[in-house]
């Protein structure tokens, strides 16, 4: 299966490790430790890699990583600019945990998926909803290190074709930066034996902050120009219908 999530040879090197400009963790760098990592599949068949992380105050963070386009994307792990493969952005925060966590790849943290029940937000039913889904492993009870900005973002909700759009309304949620291991080093520094500086920077710029990604301050593409089409983590059967990756979900 590893092969399957591999990314082509000459990929492009995206650093992901910048310094960048309620029940939300304050922006900032944490220990946390992993309590739940499974997959899902959206309406566009774009794959996301979900975790559930923990902070030692006993805190919840859920945040979903997109590591495979849709089908109108071609359900690749990457995208191409300029003659150019680059990873999927979600493709190299969550490379960043499975290497940060057990010192694997992604594509080889895949090789431990097994089937297992978890509880899922169902956004017809407005409430967590047991569902089987693809758990990896490898990475439960891991502790890692992450760096976690907080974001207000505009609110949405699905139109009458099924596509979601902005309410008008905001929320604040969590945006996981970047990971590294629970002694300091991120996977950047990790993979080439650099000091542990970044997570010590990245905080003195960034500890605190509130980033605003509401309609009011749009400019940037959004990510389904990437993924290709509108995306959900609903639990509903039809999310998980067939595609490269139907075997996960199968």
């Amino acid at each position: 299966m590893s092969e399957e999530w591999e990314l082509p040879t000459g990929t492009e090197k995206q650093s992901i490790e910048r310094l960048g400009g309620g029940f939300a963790w304050e922006s900032g760098v944490y220990d946390a430790n992993i309590t739940m990592v499974y997959l899902n599949q959206a309406d566009s068949k774009a794959v996301s890699f979900n975790v559930v992380l923990q902070n030692s105050a006993g805190k919840e963070l859920k945040e979903s990583f997109w590591i495979k386009s849709g089908t109108a994307k071609g359900n690749k792990t990457y995208y191409t600019k300029d003659s150019k493969n680059y990873p999927l952005p979600g493709y190299s925060v969550a490379n960043s945990m499975c290497v940060a966590a057990t010192g694997l790849s992604l594509s080889k943290c895949m090789d431990t998926a097994e089937k297992k029940m978890v509880k899922i937000y169902d956004y017809d039913k407005k409430e967590e909803v047991p569902t089987e889904r693809p758990v990896l492993a490898n990475l439960l009870n891991k502790a890692v290190k992450v760096a976690v900005h907080q974001v207000t973002e505009d609110k949405q909700k699905k139109n009458a074709a099924g596509q979601y759009e902005s309410t008008g309304e905001s929320r604040t949620i969590n945006e996981c930066k970047f990971f590294g291991n629970i002694e300091g080093k991120t996977t950047e520094e990790i993979l080439g034996d650099k000091p542990a500086e970044m997570f010590t920077k990245w905080a003195e710029k960034n500890t605190g902050n509130v980033i605003d990604k509401t309609t009011k301050n749009a400019g940037a593409a959004s990510a389904a120009d990437i993924m290709g089409g509108g995306q959900s983590n609903t639990a509903s059967p039809e999310n998980v219908a067939g595609n490269a990756a139907s075997s996960l979900f199968n």
